[in-house]
């Protein structure tokens, strides 16, 4: 308790007080920090006096009476020049630019669709499931989530429902299911089920799904599945290391199930012992998919793949650019540092609506590039000739996982050492206009993949990927989930889609 006086200043001064001022904007919210601290000392006072059992009739001839007398006075003088800073204070806040961008980036909306502890899929019974455990065929601990697509009327008439599509790579062995849709079980629990089937998920039939890292919906409602066909080569041991099947690219219906098409990629273009197929976008009007290569040893350094659907051909390009390169960026990541663990190329790719331009970074940086597609897609023109086409946009303000382009032509990624999600508007010039959407040390803690429902919002993947390749990822559930599916206010649609954004209600 205080009395009504200190109460009534120290809720004046505060820093909440002060924020709802300002309007919440970040320059408003660092001015407000060193005064808040002083609001603290002065409040933790003003506790100790009036704990004390002083009241308003003190006799002055106490000792005691007289030292909490000569704290009250020491009390209200700093409060009172707490008030001249204040107002000093209010001042220049008064004076601010109006920032629209940040103060919605301080307030977007954000909604949690799904969040788990561990992976759990949706077992025909409970006796199946302790089969599976027992024969390693499911291990816990080995299955984490990361692709993300969506698909409803709004981005595919096929879809007359809203459908949520999700990964779970085979890293490591005992990953029942590479790719599965999220229901909700005859419990009410969402869990993942195999799709479009357990059996088209056979990790010991090359014909079958091996390993989707992830996947994009077209207008058509056909989904474009990347099979990275290698396993477990982030397995501790050696021995489980897997290159037995090819990878390739799986054109499922999303309405029926069925395999529209296959295509396997060649070994030039898609090492069999060290490709990586990663990310991937579609430009629908060409027919053409571009994929990212995360490649992971000597056979491949990292590049891009593009896939000519309607010539059933493919392509790599690799330079500088899609490998790694270490110019200098610190990657903390929680206050642990990866610089030296995060050594993977190219990642996150992101097309413009127009299918001119192909953005891309690397895991391992800072750094995003761009390359024209024009020459990407030409089969006839040489590395050297995409090369030129190259360029080197600047730096972002953290490294990324995954990234998407809106059909406003603003690019958005994650932060990885930020926990936040970022947007930028190559419009505006260099990537010193890069804005932050959302920050959330814990529900955006390692954006992965995006995915969108053309209705105003973006959806992401987020994990602990960090933990999950390096040790330390929690599955007793003390630590709080590993796992999300968040939606997120963007109030723009797919870099596919076309016409303004429709608003969530």
């Amino acid at each position: 308790p205080m009395d009504s006086e200190l109460q009534t200043s120290y809720q004046a001064c505060s820093p909440l007080g002060l924020l709802t001022q300002a309007g919440g904007s970040r320059r408003a919210r660092r001015a407000v920090v060193g005064v808040g601290s002083l609001v603290a000392a002065a409040a933790v006072g003003a506790v100790v006096w009036a704990s004390s059992g002083a009241g308003s009739e003190v006799v002055p001839a106490s000792p005691q009476a007289a030292s909490l007398e000569s704290e009250n006075a020491r009390l209200r003088a700093q409060l009172g020049k707490l008030r001249e800073e204040n107002h000093e204070l209010e001042e220049q806040i008064a004076k601010m630019p109006h920032d629209t961008t940040l103060n919605t980036a301080d307030f977007a909306e954000m909604t949690v669709v799904g969040e788990w502890v561990t992976v759990e899929y949706d077992w025909e019974s409970a006796e199946q499931r302790e089969k599976a455990v027992a024969d390693k065929a499911f291990i816990v601990e080995n299955n984490a989530m990361t692709g993300l697509k969506v698909c409803g009327p709004k981005v595919a008439a096929k879809c007359t429902e809203q459908r949520i599509f999700a990964t779970v790579p085979r890293w490591r062995t005992g990953v029942w299911s590479t790719l599965s849709e999220v229901i909700r079980n005859s419990t009410g629990h969402q869990v993942l089920r195999p799709w479009p089937s357990l059996e088209e998920n056979d990790p010991k039939d090359c014909s079958k799904l091996q390993y989707v890292q992830s996947m994009e919906i077209d207008s058509q409602g056909v989904m474009w599945v990347v099979d990275v066909g290698r396993k477990y080569f982030a397995s501790a041991d050696p021995a489980d290391v897997d290159n037995t099947c090819p990878p390739k690219m799986v054109l499922i219906d999303v309405s029926t199930g069925k395999v529209v098409e296959s295509y396997v990629f060649p070994d030039e273009v898609a090492p069999y012992t060290g490709s990586f197929l990663n990310d991937i976008v579609i430009d629908e009007a060409n027919q053409v998919g571009y994929l990212s290569s995360t490649g992971n040893n000597v056979t491949d350094l990292g590049s891009l793949v593009v896939y000519d659907r309607k010539n059933k051909g493919s392509r790599r390009f690799a330079d500088r650019s899609t490998q790694y390169n270490d110019v200098g960026d610190r990657i903390v990541i929680h206050g642990e540092d990866y610089t030296k663990k995060l050594l993977m190329p190219s990642d996150g790719i992101g097309l413009t609506p127009d299918g001119s331009k192909l953005y891309y970074s690397p895991l391992c940086n800072f750094d995003l590039f761009s390359v024209d597609t024009a020459a990407l897609r030409d089969f006839s023109k040489s590395d050297k000739e995409v090369a030129a086409t190259v360029k080197h946009i600047g730096q972002k303000p953290s490294n990324s996982d995954g990234m998407t382009m809106g059909s406003n032509g603003v690019l958005y990624f994650g932060g990885l050492t930020t926990n936040s999600l970022y947007s930028w508007d190559p419009a505006q010039g260099n990537l010193s206009a890069t804005k932050t959407v959302i920050q959330d040390d814990h529900q955006l803690w390692w954006i992965d993949t995006f995915a969108w429902a053309n209705d105003g919002t973006v959806w992401v993947t987020t994990n602990h990927l960090n933990k999950y390749f390096f040790g330390g990822m929690d599955f007793s559930g003390a630590s709080g989930p590993n796992f999300r599916i968040i939606r997120i206010q963007v109030g723009t649609n797919s870099y596919m889609a076309h016409g303004p954004a429709e608003q969530v209600a």
